[in-house]
């Protein structure tokens, strides 16, 4: 509840800048801006700190596709903290609902994926595709919501993988080790939250280039993300 109640408020306070300032070409940057703000803002307000570990450094004026394991709402907010590149989220379409953060969605910083039919998915890798072309890098949860199962990895979807090899971006694993311990589902209101220092590495790019097909990118970004939750030992 405490958190919620961070996040609305201050998400209240931004958002008439959010209005003003998330317009057109340049609003993009203005928005990611605006959420790196909110971010580390509602991050210090309960008392989470992030402990991020680079494999390799990633350029920012290069498209990467990033992929988060998927255990916790708070996966979502640190990406702005984590990550000083310029993102967009691809997200489900539910979030076209959601107050204030619905926005971003709507204007263009944020891609949302609307799950009635895989033809109603594909197309939402229409525009990722176009973002990336134009510079932009993506963040996809590649388990597609927040796993019922933490620490236990459920299976990846397709979609970043097949934008991968089409493109020829780069996949960049990321491996969230602690979240689900710090903040549980956002939907349950009696579950685990407590402040705490969040671990997190960003390991090196794999390039399609290396890989025949999507499927055997695919499992060894589930391979390398897996060996490091195993690893950590949660």
């Amino acid at each position: 509840m405490y958190f919620g109640i961070i996040y609305l408020i201050t998400g209240l306070l931004l958002y008439p800048f959010m209005v003003i300032l998330v317009r057109g070409e340049k609003g993009i940057k203005r928005g990611i801006l605006l959420k790196q703000i909110w971010s580390r803002v509602v991050c210090f307000l309960v008392f989470i700190r992030v402990d991020t570990t680079f494999e390799e450094n990633l350029p920012k004026d290069k498209p990467f596709i990033f992929c988060p394991n998927h255990f916790s709402y708070l996966d979502i907010v640190l990406m702005y903290i984590v990550l000083p590149h310029n993102i967009a989220f691809l997200g489900k379409s539910e979030i076209l609902k959601w107050p204030i953060i619905s926005l971003f969605f709507k204007r263009g910083v944020d891609i949302p994926v609307f799950r009635e039919s895989k033809e109603d998915a594909a197309k939402c890798l229409i525009p990722a595709g176009e973002e990336l072309l134009k510079g932009r890098s993506l963040v996809i949860f590649p388990e597609g919501t927040i796993s019922d199962h933490a620490p236990k990895l459920t299976n990846f979807k397709r979609g970043a993988f097949s934008l991968s090899i089409d493109t020829g971006i780069p996949i960049v694993p990321i491996t969230f080790y602690n979240n689900w311990k710090l903040f549980s589902d956002h939907t349950d209101m009696f579950g685990p939250a407590k402040p705490g220092t969040s671990k997190v590495k960003v390991h090196k790019p794999i390039y399609p280039k290396d890989f025949t097909d999507f499927v055997s990118l695919q499992k060894e970004t589930f391979r390398i993300i897996e060996e490091e939750l195993n690893n950590y030992g949660n």
